[in-house]
């Protein structure tokens, strides 16, 4: 039986009230939409508080960054001293208890562009219903796989604000005009965001890999431990270039490619925006139409396409040293990086790296899949 959407808000008829005065007054019709109904929702949160919590955290971390970069533009310390600070010695050590309402956190932003804002939401929401199916030990591993099929087709049933299953190239990250912006300024902050989509995609690796839930829960912590490990030395330890969940998950993204895809596109939109918002170069009145744009591409099954092998050699090919290291199995002391932070790294649409890093094989090592072999294992169902 196909299950009918629930909504908590109801309709949310958002004006534009929009800081882009030029553009006069608009109106945008944007709707939250609930979880889909099923006997696993609330299991990670239920079962591993001590994870589930760092994602309320990280709701603030996202929601305060772009309010301040549309409210406060240019003020760099804001957020690389007074935000950083505040985060990674105070939020991330004691995380909220309860999920954050973002819209309180960041009023101007959620008017300036709701329909990104809720892009991200349902995107969310997928996030915690897959974690809930696999970390739900009732479920065997066809159930799982039922469910998380079930959970696609309804996050697939609201085509306003689902991220295409296509995998983008980085160039739509990284060689637009605006591009490269936050990373340059915002060194810190932008390595702590990189910092949080590492332990997002990372958490499921060991609920995929680990056998039985007291191995689970014991790969759980270390993963935690490894994301605490990854933040503490600011940004010489955190993430040089944009985990990819093929490299930081592989088994996950082998067992489950359309989430993966789905989750780096996610990703990869949150650096577009923050660079939107932290270049000059996209005046105030053009922002929210910038916004807008980048949103239509990562849902379009067109614009900056890869192929699947190509996606997953792309983020192999990267260098797992360079995205944080693994998620599971890694040894006390970090990698160490093979790029300068922040590196744009070029590929074809078969993941062939381009420029200055092309023939810089980056997978060889630290116990990673050749990308000939594990890549075309991948397949899209």
């Amino acid at each position: 039986m196909k299950c009918r959407p629930r909504y908590t808000r109801g309709w949310l008829l958002v004006a534009g009230l929009l800081a882009a005065a030029p553009a006069g007054a608009q109106w945008t019709r944007v709707y939250d939409q609930f979880y889909m109904p099923a006997s696993h929702n609330w299991v990670f949160r239920n079962s591993y508080r001590f994870a589930d919590r760092l994602f309320n955290a990280f709701d603030y971390g996202h929601a305060i960054l772009y309010e301040k970069l549309w409210t406060a533009p240019g003020n760099v310390r804001e957020l690389e001293e007074k935000q950083f600070d505040y985060l990674t010695q105070k939020l991330l050590i004691n995380p909220p208890r309860l999920p954050l309402e973002e819209m309180a956190i960041e009023p101007n932003y959620a008017r300036l562009a709701p329909e990104a804002k809720t892009m991200f939401e349902w995107a969310h929401i997928l996030h915690r219903q897959a974690y809930d199916i696999l970390a739900d030990e009732r479920l065997s591993q066809d159930a799982k796989d039922r469910e998380m099929r079930r959970i696609l087709d309804y996050y697939r049933s609201r085509r306003d604000l689902t991220f295409s299953e296509y995998p983008k190239n980085m160039s739509l990250m990284q060689e637009q005009p605006y591009s490269l912006a936050f990373r340059q300024q915002y060194p810190k902050f932008n390595g702590l965001i990189w910092a949080y989509h590492w332990l997002q995609v990372g958490l499921y690796e060991p609920l995929v890999v680990r056998q039985d839930a007291a191995a689970r829960e014991e790969g759980l912590r270390a993963t935690v431990t490894r994301f605490r490990q990854l933040i503490a030395g600011g940004a010489a330890s955190m993430p040089y270039v944009m985990p990819m969940t093929a490299a930081i998950a592989p088994e996950f993204a082998k067992r489950y490619p359309e989430f993966a895809i789905i989750f780096d596109n996610l990703h990869s939109m949150h650096d577009v925006i923050s660079d939107i918002l932290a270049n000059p170069v996209v005046t105030r009145d053009q922002k929210r139409a910038q916004i807008l744009l980048a949103a239509s591409r990562y849902r379009d099954d067109t614009t900056d396409i890869m192929t699947v092998e190509g996606w997953c050699r792309m983020a192999i090919g990267m260098g797992i040293e360079n995205q944080g290291g693994p998620s599971v199995g890694f040894t006390k002391e970090l990698l160490k990086p093979t790029v300068e932070r922040g590196a744009v790294m070029r590929h074809d649409k078969d993941g062939k790296m381009l420029g200055e890093h092309a023939g810089h094989d980056m997978h060889a090592g630290h116990n990673m899949p050749d990308p000939a072999a594990w890549c075309g294992q991948v397949k899209v169902r």
